[in-house]
């Protein structure tokens, strides 16, 4: 089930808001969306000051039939369900 163009917007304003203020020199949320997927990620700073901003993926979430599932992912990047938690209606309330 496709991402509408609504929830993009939503699941972008809540990511640029998961950082005070004070640390987005530092650090960042972003959301990536693509087709029925939402990869959630975070993005830092090269300690250095040097170079470019490194990502890691911490989260995918799908839109489904039954609401939005939510998969983790492992120090390499794979992605594996978290069966323990239920699908919802509106991620963005509850991340």
């Amino acid at each position: 089930m496709k991402i509408s163009e609504l929830d993009r917007a939503r699941l972008k304003k809540w990511a640029g808001q998961r950082i005070p203020e004070h640390a987005k020199a530092e650090v960042a949320v972003g959301c990536a969306v693509r087709g029925s997927t939402a990869v959630i990620t975070e993005e830092r700073a090269p300690w250095d000051g040097v170079g470019q901003w490194t990502s890691r993926r911490v989260a995918r979430l799908r839109r489904t039939e039954e609401g939005w599932q939510v998969d983790g992912a492992d120090r390499n990047g794979r992605w594996y369900p978290c069966d323990h938690l239920p699908a919802v209606s509106r991620p963005w309330t509850r991340l």
